[in-house]
């Protein structure tokens, strides 16, 4: 199995349980009065998120420069075929 088909199935809808929004609500509700903490675990929380954002970021670049490798080299070929026609027909 690819990445692609591999992402689609993970990121897939689910449709969430009967009540969540309601608890989802009460939960917001109650967490907001309370002062908020910047301990160690919100820290590791931003870290990953950066790590995360760093790596998916490099990986569109490496794929986005291995697609303009591949597009060249198909250019290039290409334009070699052209250029084998257009001699074989001048040649005529």
């Amino acid at each position: 199995m690819n990445l692609e088909s591999e992402l689609r199935d993970v990121l897939r809808r689910v449709d969430p349980p009967p009540g969540f929004a309601g608890r989802v609500i009460r939960r917001v509700g109650a967490d907001f009065n309370r002062p908020a903490k910047a301990g160690p675990t919100r820290a590791r929380a931003l870290a990953a998120a950066a790590l995360i954002t760093i790596a998916v970021g490099g990986w569109g670049v490496h794929e986005t420069l291995r697609a303009r490798s591949e597009l060249l080299t198909a250019m290039r070929i290409a334009s070699q075929k052209v250029a084998h026609v257009q001699h074989e027909v001048n040649r005529r």
